[in-house]
C-alpha cells in the first residue's frame, strides 16, 4: 500500500469509527474517495458515480412498482424526484466500500464477490433505517427483522448490474503478479462492526448476523488474495 492508499485509509475509517453523525461519514468517504481517484485508481469515481445512477433509477422503479425490492415508502428527507439523496448516496458510497477490498483481484473474482458484499452491508443498514422510521415496507410472510426477502435480493441484482456495468464501460486494469487484499478490506468490516457496537438491544441479532457474515467476507478476500493470481 503506497503513502496515498494509507492516507485514504485512514480517513474513511476515522469517518466510520467516529460515529457523528451521516453526514460527517458521508463527507469522510468522499474525501477517501477524491484521493483515491486523483492518486491511486481514476476508475473508482465512475464507480461512484454509476452507483449513484443506477442504484437511484432502480430506487424510483422500486417506490413507483415494487420491483425489484418489494413494496415500501420513504420518510426520509431530503428528496430528489422522490428519492432521498442519503438513500443515492447509500449506493455510491457502500459500492466503493465494497470495491476497495478487491479493487485488485480479477474479474470474475469482483462479480463473484461486490453483489454479496453489498446486500452483507444491507443487512446490517435496513433493520437500522426501518426501527429508526426513515422507510416502512409493506408487510411480507417472509421477512429478516421486518424487511422483506425481496429487498436482498433486489440488492443483489442492482449491485451485480452496478458492477458489470462498471467493468463494462470504465474498469482500468491494473496488472500485477497476484491479486492482493489491502487494508480497505479492514475498513469492510469496521463498517459492519461498528453498527454492531452502537446497536439498540432490539437489533442486537440482525446486526450480528451482519457482521458475522461481513467478518467471513474479509476473511475470504484475504486468503483469496494468497492463493489468486491476476
Amino acid at each position: 500500500m503506497d503513502r496515498w492508499e494509507l492516507i485514504a485509509f485512514i480517513i474513511l475509517t476515522v469517518g466510520i469509527l467516529i460515529d457523528i453523525d451521516l453526514t460527517f461519514f458521508s463527507i469522510m468517504a468522499i474525501v477517501s474517495l477524491i484521493i483515491i481517484w486523483r492518486k491511486v485508481r481514476r476508475d473508482v469515481i465512475y464507480l461512484f458515480l454509476l452507483a449513484a445512477l443506477i442504484g437511484f433509477l432502480f430506487e424510483k422503479l422500486g417506490i413507483t412498482t415494487g420491483i425489484p425490492f418489494g413494496r415500501y415508502q420513504y420518510n426520509f428527507p431530503p428528496y430528489f424526484l422522490g428519492v432521498p439523496i442519503f438513500v443515492i448516496m447509500g449506493w455510491a458510497i457502500f459500492s466503493f466500500i465494497s470495491y476497495l477490498p478487491i479493487m485488485y483481484f480479477p474479474r470474475t473474482i469482483k462479480i463473484a464477490l461486490f453483489p454479496i458484499m453489498m446486500v452483507t452491508i444491507d443487512l446490517s443498514v435496513d433493520p437500522i433505517m426501518v426501527t429508526a422510521g426513515f422507510w416502512k415496507w409493506e408487510y411480507s410472510f417472509m421477512d429478516w427483522h421486518g424487511i422483506p426477502l425481496t429487498n436482498f435480493i433486489g440488492w443483489y441484482i442492482v449491485s451485480l448490474v452496478i458492477i458489470v456495468a462498471f467493468l463494462t464501460l470504465f474498469h482500468e486494469d491494473i496488472k500485477a503478479k497476484k491479486a492482493k487484499a489491502n487494508l480497505f478490506t479492514i475498513d469492510y468490516f469496521l463498517f459492519s462492526l461498528n453498527f454492531l457496537i452502537y446497536a439498540k438491544p432490539q437489533l442486537l441479532i440482525p446486526l450480528l448476523v451482519g457482521t458475522l457474515v461481513s467478518l467471513s467476507l474479509t476473511l475470504l478476500i484475504f486468503l483469496l488474495s494468497t492463493r489468486v493470481k491476476t
